[in-house]
């Protein structure tokens, strides 16, 4: 699908449709016929402007076959990137299969105000919107016949601003793909594969270690949860360097490292979950799928910082090699661990990626995970939560989220009580504890394994747990029916915003 600028008149445009997306009580006028038709609807109070209010009018004798009329609800609404970008996705997720093939965009309150912010928005909501999941469904005859949509232009936009949300969507998308993957397609060696192929496309270093490497490099616990199963684990580390900067003068630049949490399937091993709980389960390497859709976001918008893609990949699965309660491991930098639950091993893989990403001597580490149920219990199933050791970087992470629409909730990372419930009797701690505070217990394990930027100041950190997020039963707002991707925007939005160059 072609997305693009459009500087002419409407009533100028040859096309299947025009779609008008207004707020409430607001007219439309200089479009020519359309705007005697649009007066009509309203007049008729067919058509209100209220939040997805959607009207289709067939046109007859013209250029334009059909205009489609949609609302965004009232003018007085504090956010509207986030309202357009909503906007715009139910438009295109609702035209897309109508037999149109090429669609101008008219949304006047930003035509008119050029805010090229609102461009970006209107770009990431029509590329989202069209995006589906259906790579396995076998198509039927009359689906193939009908014209889909594939030219998009968008009235008044800027292009540049316009082309930036799209390669932000496109970057979530590809994240998305992935992660809607079914466990018997993406396994940690796929997994490394799909990585190895995006290096390769885009010009990456890249480094994939095995089972034996990954026991060679001391990391305990990312073999550990992988054991169990047939498909080995696999350690996943892609670089893109900006322009002008080697590997012999990395040690100067800025350096961002990315990390994923990449359970390609968790059965929960040993101690396996309820059948109901198995569904969805190939989400669990969400955090990991927007690694590799951030990077291949990177590569285009090409910012002045080292970024590193750092991916632990493993399937918790039961058999004869698993790891048990009780058992202890040893993570990359010496500490050791106690096994309470084998269930919550996302902390486990995420800890060796930790030390790797800290050895690295990084300005900012960013981890993402579906890492706790306690996470979506306190805040639900459209907010993700961040932890952060630093003030300045948690708000900046926000207000990156808060630009991409995607929302954030800043949870504690510290509490002294719950630090003194991760003390093991015979290790240096325990990987679970009770199921009150749960996502802080998980942070507060994490910072375990973030190394100091310099003495006695640790590398500045944001954790995002996208558990709540990362899969919907429906479409919702931006995000259809599936793997959300969600964060893969705003971590984009936060490099691009500090390091654009």
């Amino acid at each position: 699908m072609k997305i693009k600028a459009y500087d002419g008149k409407i009533a100028d445009w040859k096309g299947d449709a025009v779609a008008v997306v207004l707020q409430q009580e607001e007219k439309c006028e200089n479009i020519g016929k359309l705007s005697e038709v649009i007066k009509e609807l309203i007049s008729r109070k067919d058509f209100t402007g209220k939040k997805g209010n959607f009207v289709k009018a067939p046109i007859m004798g013209g250029a334009v076959k059909n205009l489609y009329l949609t609302g965004a609800g009232k003018k007085e609404g504090k956010n509207l990137s986030a309202t357009v970008r909503s906007v715009a996705a139910e438009l295109v997720r609702k035209i897309k299969n109508d037999n149109c093939k090429d669609l101008l965009i008219y949304i006047p309150s930003i035509a008119s105000a050029k805010d090229k912010r609102l461009f970006s928005a209107v770009g990431e909501g029509v590329e989202l919107g069209a995006y589906s999941f259906d790579k396995y469904k076998t198509k039927k005859e009359d689906e193939e016949k009908k014209r889909k949509l594939e030219n998009i232009s968008v009235s008044g936009a800027d292009n540049e601003s316009l082309q930036k949300g799209v390669v932000f969507a496109r970057s979530q998308n590809y994240a998305r793909d992935t992660a809607n993957e079914p466990g018997n397609i993406i396994y940690p060696q796929t997994l490394a594969d799909r990585a190895k192929k995006l290096a390769d496309k885009f010009g990456f270093e890249c480094e994939i270690w095995d089972e034996k490497r990954i026991i060679k490099e001391k990391m305990g616990c990312i073999y550990a949860v992988g054991a169990g199963s047939k498909n080995q684990p696999r350690f996943i580390h892609l670089i893109y360097r900006p322009a002008g900067v080697s590997r012999a003068g990395a040690a100067k630049a800025k350096k961002i490292a990315v990390i994923g949490k990449g359970l390609t399937f968790d059965s929960g091993g040993l101690d396996i979950k309820p059948a109901g709980y198995l569904r969805t389960m190939k989400g669990d390497k969400t955090g990991a799928c927007n690694v590799l859709g951030i990077m291949h976001g990177i590569a285009e918008l090409k910012p002045n910082v080292e970024i590193h893609g750092i991916i632990g990949a493993a399937e918790n699965m039961p058999g004869g090699a698993s790891f048990r309660p009780d058992d202890i491991l040893t993570a990359r930098n010496g500490k050791t661990i106690e096994i309470d639950n084998t269930d919550a091993e996302g902390r486990l893989i995420l800890a060796d990626a930790l030390c790797y990403a800290s050895e690295l001597k990084p300005d900012v580490i960013i981890d993402m995970a579906t890492l706790t149920g306690a996470c979506a219990v306190a805040l639900g199933s459209y907010r993700a939560g961040l932890f952060s050791n630093d003030d300045a970087l948690a708000a900046e992470i926000l207000s990156a989220a808060e630009a991409c629409g995607e929302n954030l909730w800043r949870l504690p990372a510290e509490d002294e009580k719950i630090s003194e419930s991760m003390k093991s009797p015979v290790a240096d701690m325990v990987n679970c504890g009770n199921r009150y505070g749960g996502a802080t217990f998980a942070a507060i394990f994490l910072q375990e394994f973030i190394g100091e930027i310099k003495k006695g100041k640790k590398i500045p950190w944001a954790h995002l747990d996208i558990a709540g997020v990362d899969f919907f039963k429906e479409n919702t707002s931006v995000y259809s029916k599936g793997a959300s991707a969600f964060g893969t925007r705003t971590c984009l939005e936060y490099v691009m915003k500090n390091f654009a160059g």
